[in-house]
């Protein structure tokens, strides 16, 4: 150091946040490039918003828990600034620490020239001012995926919702997690509603309700003396946590109570009493549908229904649900919430999406052997990114009974057929060149999508395809009745055309058969 020279405190990067050097930074792109392709393979758009946002925008719905993590900012320079500080003790902006609220502006103030649906992703940094932990920081990448303004109906609200649950579940797949690994727990807001106005729950005490039974799984007893300050009577108390935790993997909730509840006569009558809630009915009667649709996308045995998932945000209204690893680490999250956009001054849009944070999935991909490393880690980050340009649109030729088909045979596309020697190998690493290998028996993973149209007239599907660009139509007439149409070249294509068979006159829904559409479709298309 030279002579009268000061020396310089070490500065230390502020608490919650992280330096990524070449090695994380390549993690962190190989995760980011999955949420994408797997936002891109089910047809879901890329959008980006502002950084920081109005404080405003998060007061409307987001509820006080978000309000009280805010990071808040002002300029410094204009004066009306610095007294809205003093007068309220709120600055004029925050930086982002969702983009539900985002989202919903955006759509709003263009929601006239905005086609029906929208299928919206987006990544990028969040902040949030809570206390730093394994696995919670205060600045985090986070992936963003919203399913905007479905049709209304039961079948659409279904549709929409389990859209939503299977692009989670493709990214789980992609980065090689399985069913052991994680699970999609779900419920539905207004059912959870309905429970606690009936025990006696008010518009005033709600929130405080639904923050008190998501804090309960965190810790049980720290929960029963919160209930006692929300003024809950003891009879309450055990019809809620009755109700909401009486699965298996609730004992530790369970034994918190002196007696478990679920058995006796006053809950056993509770649980009567409710079935003649219309809004506990009607729920019911929409995440029986959602199972339904569930199994349709070849979903089944991924998500469970659990009364207790509610989340914390104040605005969902629907469907809520988390993807949990190892039983209770929360991976995502998300729900529905139709009321957030009208709130934002555009028109009434119901409404479905989920975030998902890096800083979880890492530390579970680090635990479970599943992040790459070295050269392979190079390999993965360099591989070929989904289709932007949709590869394959797939439409029903008859009527409602080839749907279920159709949501099959799009679910296949996007998912792809692992090969044989992959899974010869153990099938663990989900990055390997060999994990699709066409040679081998494999098939891609492709980006398929379909029409959310209510019509029923074949030329008009096909032309919402060619609208949206796509590369290739299937026209679902049966499992082993599938018409295959190149767009670009206008023209209809067999098996023999593009030597898969010379025995096929057409294709299949079915992954194994030499005919499968995605086989053809990936001999086409390369």
């Amino acid at each position: 150091m030279a002579p009268g020279a000061k020396s310089i405190s070490k500065i230390t990067p502020p608490k919650g946040t992280r330096d990524m050097y070449p090695e994380e930074a390549l993690k962190r792109r190989y995760l980011e490039q999955a949420w994408r392709d797997a936002s891109v393979r089910c047809g879901f758009e890329e959008i980006h918003g502002p950084t920081f946002e109005t404080t405003d925008l998060y007061a409307v719905k987001s509820g006080e828990g978000i309000l009280g993590e805010l990071f808040q900012a002002y300029s410094g320079k204009a004066p009306e600034e610095l007294e809205q500080v003093r007068a309220t003790g709120r600055a004029p902006y925050a930086v982002r620490p969702e983009f539900t609220p985002t989202l919903a502006r955006m759509f709003a103030a263009k929601a006239g020239g905005l086609p029906r649906p929208c299928k919206w992703f987006t990544g990028g940094s969040y902040f949030r001012a809570e206390r730093p932990q394994r696995g919670r920081l205060r600045e985090f990448l986070q992936w963003n995926v919203d399913f905007v303004g479905d049709d209304g109906t039961s079948m659409g609200r279904a549709v929409a919702d389990v859209e939503i649950l299977g692009v989670a579940i493709s990214l789980l797949r992609d980065l090689g997690l399985t069913r052991a690994d994680t699970v999609v727990a779900y419920s539905d807001r207004r059912m959870a509603e309905a429970v606690l106005r009936h025990i006696g729950a008010t518009d005033e005490t709600l929130p405080a309700w639904f923050a008190w039974i998501d804090s309960i799984p965190k810790n049980p007893a720290a929960a029963m003396v919160k209930a006692r300050e929300l003024g809950l009577s003891d009879l309450e108390v055990r019809f809620v946590i009755g109700y909401f935790f009486n699965q298996k993997a609730d004992a530790r909730v369970l034994a918190a109570l002196d007696e478990n509840p679920t058995g006796t006569p006053a809950f056993v009558k509770f649980q009567q009493s409710l079935m003649m809630v219309p809004e506990v009915a009607d729920s019911i009667a929409q995440l029986r549908r959602s199972a339904d649709v569930i199994e349709q996308f070849g979903l089944g045995g991924w998500g469970v229904q659990h009364n207790a998932v509610v989340r914390g945000l104040a605005y969902y209204t629907g469907l809520v649900f988390e993807v949990l690893a190892d039983g209770e680490r929360a991976v995502a999250g998300g729900g529905r919430y139709d009321r957030l956009i009208e709130l934002m001054g555009g028109p009434p849009t119901p409404a479905v999406g989920f975030a998902m944070g890096d800083v979880v999935v890492s530390l579970l991909l680090e635990d479970k052997g599943l992040m790459p490393q070295g050269a392979e880690l190079m390999e993965a980050v360099s591989r070929r990114p989904a289709s932007v340009r949709p590869e394959v649109f797939v439409v029903g030729a008859d009527d409602e009974s080839s749907d279920a088909l159709v949501r099959r045979l799009c679910a296949d596309l996007r998912r792809g057929v692992e090969s044989g020697a992959y899974k010869d190998a153990g099938g663990r690493k989900p990055w390997s060149a060999a994990r699709h290998d066409a040679a081998s028996g494999g098939v891609r993973p492709m980006h398929a999508r379909v029409s959310y149209k209510s019509t029923r007239n074949l030329k008009k599907l096909l032309a919402d395809g060619e609208k949206q660009f796509s590369r290739l139509a299937a026209i679902v007439h049966g499992e082993d009745r599938v018409q295959l149409k190149d767009f670009d070249a206008r023209r209809d294509l067999t098996p023999k055309d593009i030597g898969l068979s010379d025995t096929h006159a057409e294709f299949s829904v079915d992954p194994s058969s030499v005919v499968y559409v995605g086989r053809a479709a990936e001999r086409v298309l390369g």
